[in-house]
This record gives C-alpha cells, sequence and structure tokens, in this order.
C-alpha cells in the first residue's frame, strides 16, 4: 500500500487546469499504443459503427476519433478518481492487461479542484483512455443534493453544468440519479442536465436506485425527452437490479425501443443494495439478444471499493472482463455479440460532434 506521506498533496485550481493539459498532452504522445502487447485477452471491434463527420470520444488523454476505440473493452460507469494515484495506475495497468480500453469516471457530486487533478494525474500516467463525467447526484436514502444545488434554479444549473464540462474535460454528463419516487428538484435536475446535453453535445448516463424501479427508467426517459433529448444518446442505468420477479425484459425492452442503451452496470462484483444472482443477470443479456435489441446492450461495474481492487485479490475495474464475460460465454453467447457490446456499442454512445 502507497505510504501516506508520499501520497499527493491537494491541488489548486490552476495547478489543476494544468494537469489537465498534462494529460491531453500524455494521450497524444501515446497516439494509438494503447493495448499492452502481450494482454491475456484482446477485444475488438466486431461491426464497426457508422459515426456522424466530425465525432470525437473526449478523454483526459485528448479528443480522439472513436475509430481508435476498435481495440480494447470501453466500461461506461466505473469510479476511477482517487487521492492514491499510483494504486489507481497500478490497478489500471493490471485491467489493461485483462483487455480494458477505455473507462468512464463517474461523478456522484461536483468535483473539488483536488479530484480533478488527481483523475488528471492518473491518467497522465495510464494506457488505458479515462472519461470524466460529471453531474449531480440524488437517491433519497443513499444521497442527497448538497443545499446549494437543491437551491440553484434550473437555469443556474445549466451554466454551472456547461461551464464544468468544458472547464473539466468532461465526456459525458453522469451517473444523474433519482430516487424510487422522482421528487420535483429531482425533475428540475434531469431537466438541466438535458439542457445542457443539448448545448453540449454531451452523452448522460444516469442511476436508477439498486432496490429494483422499472417504473424510475420510465420517468428519467419522460423528463429528458421532453426537453428534447434524442434518447439514442442517454443510458439508464442499474437496469441489471431489476429483480427476476418485475420482468426484467419488459422494462429492458421499453428502453431499447425509445432509443436509449440499456445499462447493465453491476456486474462481475457482489452489490451491498442489489442481491441478484450472476445467473439472473447473464439471462438478462440472453433476453436482449434474443429480442434483438443488441445494439442497446452496454456492460459496466460500478466499481469503487479499493477493497475489492487486483491488490487485495478481486478483480477492481476488469470485474466485468474477468468474471461476467467468461459466464456469458459459458451461456452460450457468440463472441462477435461480446465484442460489440463491449467495443462498439459504448464507443457509439460516447461519441459526439462537439459546438462548433
Amino acid at each position: 500500500m502507497t505510504d501516506p506521506r508520499t501520497r499527493p498533496r491537494g491541488y489548486t485550481r490552476r495547478e489543476a487546469l494544468g494537469l489537465l493539459g498534462t494529460a491531453a498532452g500524455a494521450g497524444a504522445a501515446l497516439g494509438s499504443g494503447l493495448r499492452p502487447l502481450h494482454a491475456q485477452q484482446r477485444f475488438t471491434s466486431a461491426e464497426p459503427p457508422d459515426f456522424p463527420a466530425g465525432a470525437i470520444v473526449r478523454t483526459l488523454q485528448g479528443d480522439v476519433d472513436p475509430a481508435e476505440l476498435a481495440e480494447g473493452a470501453t466500461l461506461f460507469h466505473e469510479h476511477v478518481g482517487r487521492a492514491d494515484i499510483d494504486l489507481a495506475v497500478e490497478e489500471l495497468a493490471a485491467c489493461a492487461y485483462d483487455g480494458l480500453g477505455c473507462i468512464v469516471d463517474a461523478a456522484t457530486g461536483r468535483r473539488t479542484a483536488e479530484q480533478v487533478a488527481n483523475l488528471a494525474a492518473i491518467a497522465a500516467r495510464s494506457e488505458v483512455r479515462i472519461v470524466m463525467a460529471g453531474g449531480y447526484f440524488e437517491d433519497i436514502g443513499f444521497a442527497i443534493y448538497p443545499v446549494r444545488v437543491a437551491e440553484m434554479s434550473e437555469d443556474e444549473l445549466v451554466e454551472e453544468l456547461v461551464a464544468d464540462a468544458g472547464a473539466q474535460r468532461w465526456g459525458a454528463f453522469g451517473e444523474i440519479a433519482s430516487s424510487l419516487e422522482m421528487r420535483p428538484v429531482e425533475r428540475r435536475v434531469h431537466r438541466a442536465i438535458a439542457r445542457a446535453h443539448l448545448r453540449t453535445g454531451l452523452p448522460i448516463f444516469t442511476h436508477t436506485p439498486h432496490e429494483s424501479c422499472p417504473s424510475c427508467a420510465m420517468e428519467q426517459l419522460d423528463v429528458m425527452e421532453s426537453v428534447g433529448v434524442d434518447l439514442r444518446r442517454v443510458v439508464i442505468g442499474h437496469m441489471a437490479t431489476i429483480r427476476p420477479e418485475h420482468y426484467p425484459l419488459a422494462t429492458h425492452s421499453a428502453v431499447a425501443r425509445r432509443g436509449a442503451f440499456v445499462g447493465l452496470d453491476t456486474l462481475g462484483h457482489e452489490m451491498g443494495r442489489s442481491d441478484i444472482p450472476a445467473a439472473a443477470k447473464v439471462r438478462m443479456v440472453q433476453d436482449l439478444l434474443e429480442a434483438g435489441l443488441e445494439d442497446h446492450i452496454l456492460l459496466s461495474s460500478d466499481m469503487g471499493n479499493v477493497r475489492q481492487f487486483k491488490r487485495y485479490y478481486g478483480h477492481g475495474w476488469s470485474s466485468v472482463l474477468m468474471q461476467f464475460v467468461p459466464k456469458l460465454r459459458y451461456a452460450g453467447v457468440p463472441e462477435e455479440k461480446i465484442r460489440k457490446i463491449l467495443v462498439d456499442n459504448p464507443r457509439r454512445f460516447l461519441a459526439f460532434v462537439p459546438p462548433a
């Protein structure tokens, strides 16, 4: 474990922005050589998507052409940022050996300058592309908005989101949460996120309560669609937490048929608030494939617990690749479908055309 005396000190906002520039420069220097030469498994494009002219994926190592993410799995919802930079870099290097190429760091609140700097420092030393996401988070019983966020007007929220997205180089909005029953303040925040999306083009991924909430998915889609969001730019998250007795395929199909992605992002490790067997989650993937909805499936683990890192005998951020994907293979899911879900679908989601 890193000696606490050698951990990075706090950073000023000026230093944080400087490190972001350093990370972007490091990405340019790395070029396309982001895959370890002898990774134990490789995930490559199965069906290269058509991307809009001018589309990019915004990473902390620089804006990249989505075509550059044709090798390596992309996980759309993880928790990478932390003060122990050495540990994060070590974990990402090991995950690259498992086939990881790109990872999205989800936010559960507005980052401090020190948190931004730490994530930039991790990115500068990592061969895995890191996408920084941002936004505001509330799920009653788990976390609530800070008072300042609850008291801000919708217009003020939009302006702050757009400003932070630009200054901190966000590549997505997320994870945007709501409670079992969406509260008025949560509707206001979801509308603000939707409006900020329309101004920036950044894709959106959400959090629905882990306690199994089919209606939450529909509420989130309704709010964002009412503001004019193209739902193809949205992932409804934690769809793997819908219990079997709530008929997950009904919700998953409804989400997909409205154009959004079905985020199965609690995979590969035990979740304290959602005790759903891995076999049931494998069945969710199979059901979506059998329904012809393979273009709408995204996988991730929502991993942030250090005790589940490789250093402590877990799978860390490659738990989807090392713990869940083998179950898909054992269940008979074709390798081509696995590669499409892990390589092609997430880069379609993350690719956006920046406003002029």
